[in-house]
This record gives C-alpha cells, sequence and structure tokens, in this order.
C-alpha cells in the first residue's frame, strides 16, 4: 500500500507573488547595474578621445605654424625698380665679392638657382652682376664710422698699366686686440681713389676730408717708405710707423744684394732651369725667382737646395753632375735657413703681438737662445740683421712711448690689393675697386635690399668720373676707334 503522503499546505497566493515580484526585482536591478558600468566605460572613453583630439588640434596648429613660418622664410622678396628677387641677387653680390667667382660664372649659377624656386630667369647679363656689386661697394663707403681712434694703413697698388690705386684702411684700436694678424674683417675702408699718379698733398687732403666727414681720430699711421705717404702723415701731424714687412725686405736685400756666393748659385740656378724645363730632368728644375726681391728668394732658394740635398741618393747620376754646385753651396743653404727661421720668428711675434712690453721680451730672449745655440756659427749677416731689426723696434718704441701697443704691421693692405688683383678679367684698375669697400662686411639681406634701392646706376658713373682715370685698356680702345674713324 502506497504511502500516503502528507499534505503541504499551499502557498498562498499573495506568497507566489511576492515571491515572483522578489525574483523580478533582482533582475533588473543587475540589468540597472551592468548598464551603469557600460555607460561609464563609454564616458570615459569618449573623454579620453576628446583629451586626444584636443591635443591632435594643437599639434596640427602648431605644425600649420611652423609651415607658415617656414613658407614665409623661402618666399622670394621683391626688390623696388628690380626684376630679380632680393634672395638672388644677395647671393650674386656674395659670389662675387666674397667668393671672388666671375661675373659669367655667376650669372650660370644664380640662373640655375632660380630654377629650384621655379623662376624662369634666362640667362642673367654680367653687367647687371656687376652693378650690383659695386652698388654694395659704393653703400658700404658710405657707411659713417663709429666714433673713436683709429690706426690708419695705407699703401699704393703695384702699377697695373698707368693707373695708381691709393688704398685707406683703419682699425679701431680701442677695440681690437691683437691675439693673432690683422684679418679683413678688422678693419674698415676709409676711402680709395684711382689716379695716374699721387703725391702728398693729394693723399693728406683725402684723408682730412674723410676725417672731417666721420669724425674720428687717427692715432698713427703704418705704411711703407713712400714719400708720398711720408709726405702725407707729415702733413697731417700723424706719427709714422714702418711696417715691419717691408723693414725687412729691405734689410735682407741690403745684406744679399753684393753677396757674390748668392750670385752665383742664382745665375746657376737660372741656366739649369733654362736647360732642364722640358727634359727627363724636370722632377729637379729650380724654381723661378723674382729678380727683384732678393727677400723672396732667400726663401724659395734654401727649400729647393734641401730638397737636392736630402734626395741626393735618388737623383739619376747625369743629373748630379750638373747639381754639384748645390752640394758644394750647403754652407749657403743652411745660411738662408737660418736666415730664414730668424725672419719667420720676428714676423709671428710683431706682426701678431704688435711692439709691445712682451712681444720684445719674447723677441730678444729668442735672439740670445739662438746665438748660443749656434755658437761659432753665428754668422756676420744674421748679426746684422738682428742688430738692424733691433733698431728698427727701437724707433718705432720712442716715436710713440705713451703707446702700449703699437701695431706696424700692413700685410693686410697687401692682401686687400691681391683679391683685387686675381678677380680676373684684364689686368687694369677700373671702377670695380669699388667692391673692396664691401670685402670686410658681413654682407646681409638687409644690407643688399637698402644698397639696390637707394644707390642708382647714376651714382656709380659719378664715382667712376670723380675717383677713377682712364684704364690703359680703355686708353687703346679709344685710339683705335679714333684710327678707323
Amino acid at each position: 500500500m502506497a504511502k500516503k503522503i502528507k499534505n503541504v499546505p499551499k502557498k498562498s497566493d499573495l506568497e507566489i507573488a511576492k515571491q515572483q515580484v522578489t525574483i523580478m526585482g533582482t533582475s533588473n536591478k543587475y540589468k540597472y547595474n551592468l548598464w551603469k558600468e557600460k555607460a561609464k566605460e563609454r564616458g570615459e572613453k569618449l573623454r579620453r578621445m576628446t583629451q586626444a583630439k584636443k591635443r591632435q588640434e594643437a599639434k596640427a596648429e602648431r605644425w600649420k605654424s611652423k609651415y607658415d613660418a617656414l613658407k614665409a622664410s623661402v618666399k622670394l622678396r621683391q626688390v623696388k625698380s628690380h626684376k630679380y628677387p632680393l634672395e638672388l641677387i644677395w647671393m650674386a653680390v656674395l659670389m662675387n665679392i666674397k667668393f671672388n667667382i666671375s661675373l659669367r660664372g655667376v650669372s650660370q649659377s644664380i640662373s640655375k638657382m632660380g630654377e629650384l624656386f621655379g623662376l624662369k630667369l634666362g640667362k642673367i647679363s654680367a653687367t647687371t652682376i656687376r652693378n650690383w656689386s659695386l652698388k654694395m661697394g659704393i653703400y658700404y663707403l658710405l657707411q659713417p664710422l663709429s666714433a673713436g681712434k683709429y690706426v690708419i694703413i695705407a699703401d699704393e697698388s703695384v702699377e697695373i698699366g698707368r693707373e695708381h690705386l691709393l688704398l685707406l684702411l683703419v682699425v679701431p684700436i680701442e677695440k681690437y686686440s691683437p691675439i693673432c694678424p690683422l684679418i679683413k674683417s678688422d678693419v674698415r675702408v676709409l676711402d680709395l681713389k684711382v689716379q695716374d699718379s699721387w703725391k702728398g698733398d693729394e693723399i693728406s687732403n683725402m684723408i682730412q676730408k674723410k676725417l672731417d666727414e666721420h669724425g674720428i681720430e687717427l692715432v698713427y699711421g703704418i705704411s711703407d717708405k713712400g714719400s708720398a705717404l711720408l709726405k702725407a702723415f707729415k702733413n697731417l701731424n700723424i706719427q709714422w710707423i714702418g711696417d715691419c714687412t717691408h723693414e725687412i725686405a729691405n734689410q735682407t736685400q741690403a745684406i744679399f744684394k753684393k753677396d757674390e756666393s748668392l750670385s752665383k748659385f742664382i745665375k746657376q740656378m737660372n741656366l739649369l732651369r733654362a736647360k732642364w724645363i722640358m727634359s727627363k730632368n724636370n722632377f729637379y728644375v729650380p724654381p723661378n725667382l723674382r729678380a727683384k726681391s732678393r727677400f723672396h728668394q732667400v726663401f724659395v732658394i734654401h727649400k729647393w737646395g734641401r730638397e737636392i740635398l736630402e734626395g741626393w741618393h735618388n737623383i739619376l747620376p747625369t743629373a748630379k753632375e750638373e747639381l754639384q754646385f748645390v752640394k758644394e753651396s750647403e754652407w749657403l743653404i743652411i745660411l738662408m735657413e737660418s736666415f730664414h727661421y730668424l725672419i719667420k720668428q720676428f714676423a709671428q711675434i710683431f706682426k701678431t703681438k704688435g711692439i709691445q712690453k712682451n712681444s720684445l721680451q719674447e723677441w730678444e730672449e729668442l735672439v740670445e737662445k739662438y746665438q748660443k745655440e749656434k755658437g761659432k756659427s753665428w754668422t756676420n749677416q744674421e748679426e746684422r740683421f738682428t742688430t738692424k731689426m733691433n733698431e728698427y723696434l727701437e724707433r718705432q718704441k720712442v716715436s710713440l712711448p705713451e703707446v702700449g701697443q703699437i701695431l706696424c704691421c700692413s700685410d693686410i693692405i697687401e692682401s686687400y690689393f691681391g683679391k683685387y688683383k686675381n678677380k680676373g678679367g684684364p689686368k687694369i684698375i677700373t671702377e670695380d675697386v669699388l667692391k673692396i669697400a664691401a670685402f670686410p662686411k658681413d654682407i646681409k639681406l638687409s644690407d643688399v635690399k637698402q644698397a639696390m634701392e637707394e644707390i642708382k646706376i647714376a651714382d656709380i658713373l659719378k664715382w667712376k668720373l670723380d675717383n677713377t682715370t682712364i684704364s690703359k685698356l680703355a686708353f687703346l680702345k679709344r685710339n683705335r676707334n679714333k684710327s678707323a674713324a
């Protein structure tokens, strides 16, 4: 008999309803919490994206600003009344004046450079580029000098044709403390002018005019012993300081001018050079010598002689026979080497430091030490040279006792002449000398723009008329035209 199950009391409808509501409430609450978490995640993600967007927008703005600045910087600027852009004019002037590139070379280079900027410039006239450079020269020549004390360095160029260029440079000594020889940027071009010849009164008037114009004071002047320059300094009551390079050359030439051994050696070198120049022995050909300067021969002779002596064992026997005079003149080569050493040391000390207490002491100690090392081999020529140079130093020191440091080298002006003469083209002096006024300058875009807009072609022509003379080449052309007519 089946077991009888007890009757389980049934839940009331109210209890069942309450239980169902509880279950449903728990499910809705779970769903609500799940949605809330997702909403938080979406909100956080949205905030991160918003912040990232702001950062990207700021970054883009920064790059846009840089792009705009770069675009503005490479945008070619125009110059009033000029066809070509400022940047190309600036580059052309730099290439011609600073880099000494020929006018036609500059023209071709600038035309190609214009292609980089998408410009169709075609061929730029060499005359146009020359005018740009001359404008820069006049512009810088007209710039005022700051008030103060200056040293003037004056010299005439070596004659080219029938023209003589007088160049006046000034060094602002209050701002200059020499620890190395003067360079182009250390000086300013006071004035320059071309004439057939120069007289002392003309030079002094030219200098005085510039002193009045700039309101500067000249403490002393440096030059060679040219009579016109000496008279000009005397007229202006400017103390003259002899250029040490010219003094070295003059003393060396005086010592060796009548030296028979040296003259004989030079003669043998010249004969050998003429004989061997086109032969198989041209490796040993002596160098060319400057007939007018025994000073320069000193350097050339001993270097060539030393090379022959040191390479004697490698020289062909047939060549040794004709080079025997070098072997026999070894003592002369040693003398030239000693002289070269003294000249080099003197120049290194005084061209760098000027004449002052420390440099004088350094030179004195050097000579004393060198003389002791040489002993009995110390020659009369070396003795004479050191004595003469000591006398030169004493004269300069006595002439300006109140000046603590005296500049005594005019090599800088020779470098200016050399740069001008190596410009290419005919070896004549023309209005191209105006470029010299720009040699010491750091040519800037702003200067080029101002020069191009302010200086006219008429100004160049007027300067040429007032400050140059007819060149030899122009004189010959004029005569040919007259003959043809």
